[in-house]
């Protein structure tokens, strides 16, 4: 399975480079591939966009990708907690890494997404009564087309649509994130402090549940820190909700951020 992959596209006179990652590999090693392309194949200024842990090695190549990589986007980037900060009171620790782990180790009576629903953090918050008959569901979907992601055609697509995907997912990749060995000996602030090219980072904002589970990617303290290590070429901006996918949610403020690279 391939390490990573990216959208390229041309937009206002420069080159976009959208970062999505998947496979058994880490940030300095997925990153570097992508270096490798804008070095080798592109050869020309590249704008370079990630979100969510794309974010964090867009900051990766942003540091380290060299005179072709003039301007960075990091959407919404888990700093500081996907390298052990606070960690295990992360959304993405006990909704989607934690299930990952724990699926991994049981007898896999269930497909993923059965067990993904009847377990997941945001279904226990706000539908834990529904969840078991939508995990129910699922896996009987699940069993009618093998070959097909589930589909739950009642319910808004954001909420089944990473389903798509999940036949293709390398269960070790969410392995490194569970254990904190993505990073690979690197540190976040380094990788921050090293970045020199102007960039923007694009926040959700800071929303906790009653029981302290931080519903985002990062705080906004850590966001001010990490806007901190990076210094003065680069702009922090917050979004007006804790939703994680900037660019669907709030297109026009996403789309504003990346013209902003182009000027």
């Amino acid at each position: 399975m391939p390490s990573s992959s990216a959208l390229l596209c041309t937009y206002r006179h420069r080159l976009l480079l959208s970062v999505y990652l998947f496979g058994l590999l880490y940030i300095d090693t997925n990153g570097d591939d992508i270096i490798w392309f804008i070095n080798n194949i592109i050869s020309q200024p590249t704008v370079v966009a990630g979100h969510s842990n794309g974010a964090l090695t867009t900051a990766y190549i942003a540091a380290y990708g060299g005179e072709n990589v003039v301007g960075a986007v990091l959407e919404d980037p888990p700093v500081f907690s996907t390298q052990g900060e606070g960690w295990e009171e992360s959304f993405a620790y006990v909704d989607t890494y934690k299930n990952l782990h724990d699926y991994d180790e049981s007898d896999k009576s269930e497909c993923w997404e059965a067990y993904y629903l009847r377990h997941c953090y945001w279904g226990q918050l706000y539908m834990k009564d529904t969840m078991p008959s939508l995990a129910n569901y699922a896996q009987n979907y699940h069993e009618k087309h093998p070959d097909d992601y589930v589909k739950i055609g009642f319910m808004p697509s954001s909420a089944w649509s990473i389903f798509k995907y999940a036949q293709h997912y390398d269960f070790a990749y969410g392995e490194h994130f569970y254990d904190l060995s993505w990073v690979h000996g690197l540190t976040h602030e380094k990788i921050l402090s090293d970045i020199e090219i102007p960039c923007v980072y694009l926040h959700a904002k800071e929303d906790r549940s009653a029981d302290g589970i931080l519903l985002c990617a990062a705080s906004r303290e850590q966001a001010e820190r990490a806007v901190g290590y990076i210094g003065s070429n680069c702009t922090l901006l917050e979004t007006d909700t804790n939703d994680h996918n900037i660019h669907t949610v709030h297109k026009d403020f996403y789309i504003d951020a990346v013209n902003s690279m182009g000027k």
